[in-house]
């Protein structure tokens, strides 16, 4: 292989021209001539010439007069790759070497990267990778190779962010692709770049991935001021890779403020694109993607949804084939945008307080139905709940096992609605005028949907990270970055048992206190918490180091709901967390971990129980029925019984 050089990126007309090409499709100049614009080629692909079989040849032919023997048989060429900073060796001594220099092709040094998830080291770029070609006549032929970037980050975004049978699975024929579409190859390779320099450290990797983003920003800029490429696959795969970059990189309040205008910008997108878009299934997936993004938008900033979103749903479910493993999510998502319109209305007061809680009621009475029913019909979105050894990978020794992409991002999202409705119907029961008895009522059910679904969360997270028994997500970035919201919701649930107070001692004293050591939700805190910090340091989503930053100090988003003080109810938490809870407090390396290696596996930790279900109604509140959970009784001990809320009955007035 030889290095021939950065070939133009221009279209054909323009290059037989040698005029400058505005990377278009059509470009500028194409269009200015009226002539067919021939499209792009893939440049990373003509950097590198492959020679290696003239260079064979030539040592085949030179082999026998090194060896001194024109008769001993032709050996068939064996090569030998080493590793990123290793060194080739002879087999036989005293054989020559020959070595020549060339780039890193896409493969080899990216692969071997992107499966590690140790302590991050420094990849050094001017680092070579030998390749030794054992020639016949004892003739050996050491290549070095030195990876660039554009390599490290596609390799690492091919095998990290997309698969064959699940998450953006239709990007892998770009891999494949000849010629890649120039705004889509920029964003897709600053991607994996930063994400590959988060984990293990690339010499001017920031500087670099951030160079390609610009790049791919300025591209998508110009595609859509063009009345056709706005509207192509391309341009919305690149707006939604530039918010990935966003949450990748996310190091500053104003990271989040680009990824909300990248959603934004998507859903006009979206609705440019009309309903054509649902013609294929690539169109409907992004699609779908998209407005599940822009509702987590709206239910953030209490938005109002387009209208549009729901519209064309209809059209969608007609046009799609795969109706019969989607819909579900398509049913979910429409809750979700009822809810999201709620969430609006309260906000610019069109509706009532009493007919609010009528309407979230109904919303949440729908979810649990629409779960049961789920978990009973539908086998592919069913899962297990198995018991594990006690790891600091798993919370309480249960975790889900679920049957593959998107079921357990499906399952988080109905986890995620659930209890941002549930604070919902608490914030407008506080301002109902019910008897002292009747809001208690309410507001002890309430909290008790939030605890089941903060348990479920954790027991659905060892999976999604690799750390389950079985049913791994093969894609751990993917899932990972799915998992930040419902771990994000179920700590704002643990520090609601918590209380602000007690949170704060917890944080700012070295030595745990009293009431800390007694608090299972304590423990269930930090252990979302170091899952976040897993995934911000060994993923590689700074964006999770960000919101596990916002549940270690602030709670003003949930404070009307936070209870008004007093040591908090729970059993007893060993010494396994307390340490834990020290040692992430100093910020140092944990020497829980270590003493965890090296003792076995830690204790489980008590689960409090379940605080009694509503067995009443509120008069007048709940003119469309409540939905109630049934309660089970241990009959030795006379408690409620963990994981007790199961679906019943609906009751009416």
């Amino acid at each position: 292989m030889v290095y021939r050089g950065k070939p133009s990126a221009g279209c054909e007309n323009c290059r037989k021209a040698k005029k400058k090409c505005s990377l278009g499709s059509p470009c500028l100049r194409c269009i200015k001539l009226k002539k067919a614009c021939g499209g792009y080629r893939d440049v990373s692909q003509l950097q590198i010439q492959d020679e290696s079989a003239a260079v064979i040849l030539k040592a085949n032919k030179q082999g026998p007069r090194a060896s001194g023997s024109s008769k001993s048989p032709v050996a068939a060429p064996v090569v030998r790759a080493t590793s990123l900073h290793g060194k080739s060796t002879p087999e036989t001594p005293g054989s020559s070497t020959a070595t020549s220099e060339i780039s890193l092709p896409p493969s080899s040094a990216a692969d071997s990267l992107s499966h590690k998830r140790s302590r991050p080291t420094l990849v050094d770029l001017d680092a070579t990778e030998a390749v030794e070609i054992n020639a016949p006549g004892g003739t050996f032929l050491t290549f070095t190779m030195k990876p660039t970037p554009e390599d490290l980050g596609s390799n690492y975004f091919f095998s990290n962010f997309t698969s064959d049978n699940g998450h953006w699975s239709v990007l892998r024929n770009y891999e494949k692709r000849a010629e890649l579409n120039p705004l889509l190859g920029f964003a897709m390779k600053a991607c994996g770049l930063a994400a590959l320099d988060n984990v293990h450290g690339v010499q001017m990797g920031r500087s670099y991935s951030r160079m390609l983003y610009a790049q791919a920003l300025t591209l998508l800029n110009k595609a859509l001021r063009d009345p056709r490429q706005c509207k192509s696959d391309e341009s919305l795969i690149a707006v939604a890779m530039l918010g990935y970059f966003e949450n990748i990189t996310c190091d500053s309040k104003e990271s989040i403020a680009s990824w909300k205008a990248h959603i934004q910008g998507a859903t006009q997108l979206l609705k440019l694109r009309g309903k054509a878009q649902f013609n294929s299934a690539f169109g409907r997936m992004l699609f779908r993607e998209n407005r599940a993004q822009f509702l987590i938008r709206c239910i953030w900033d209490d938005l109002e949804p387009p209208a549009f979103l729901i519209d064309w749903e209809d059209d969608l479910r007609r046009l799609s084939d795969e109706l019969q493993w989607i819909g579900p999510a398509d049913e979910l998502t429409m809750l979700t945008f009822e809810f999201a319109q709620l969430r609006y209305e309260l906000r610019v007061r069109k509706v009532s307080y009493n007919d609010a809680i009528a309407t979230a009621s109904d919303i949440e009475m729908r979810m649990s139905q629409w779960a049961a029913e789920l978990m009973k019909t539908n086998p592919f979105w069913q899962y297990r709940q198995v018991e594990v050894p006690d790891s600091p990978e798993v919370w309480n020794g249960q975790c889900h096992i679920y049957n593959g992409h998107p079921t357990a991002s499906v399952w988080g999202t109905y986890r995620n609605v659930r209890i941002m409705v549930t604070r919902t119907q608490e914030f407008l029961i506080r301002r109902l005028a019910l008897s002292p008895e009747q809001k208690e009522r309410q507001l002890s059910y309430l909290k008790s949907v939030r605890r089941q679904m903060t348990d479920e969360i954790c027991m659905g997270i060892p999976s999604q990270l690799g750390h389950g028994p079985t049913n791994n997500s093969k894609h751990i970035l993917i899932t990972a970055y799915s998992s930040i919201w419902p771990l994000f919701f179920a700590g704002t649930c643990a520090l609601e048992r918590i209380g602000p107070g007690l949170w704060s001692t917890a944080l700012q004293d070295m030595t745990p206190s009293q009431e800390a050591s007694t608090s299972a939700a304590l423990a269930q805190a930090m252990w979302i918490i170091g899952r976040m910090e897993h995934i911000s340091r060994i993923v590689g989503l700074k964006w999770a180091e960000g919101v596990a930053a916002t549940l270690r100090g602030d709670f003003a988003m949930h404070e009307e709901l936070l209870p008004e003080g007093g040591p908090p109810h729970g059993a007893h938490v060993p010494m396994f967390w307390l340490e834990r809870m020290a040692e992430m407090r100093r910020n140092r390396e944990p020497g829980w971990l270590k003493k965890v290696q090296e003792g076995g596996p830690g204790p489980r930790v008590t689960m409090e129980e379940n605080a009694p279900l509503s067995t009443g109604l509120m008069a007048g509140a709940y003119p469309k029925g409540l939905w109630k959970g049934r309660v089970q009784v241990d009959e030795k001990t006379k408690k409620y019984r963990n994981n007790s809320m199961n679906i019943s009955s609906i009751i009416n007035p």
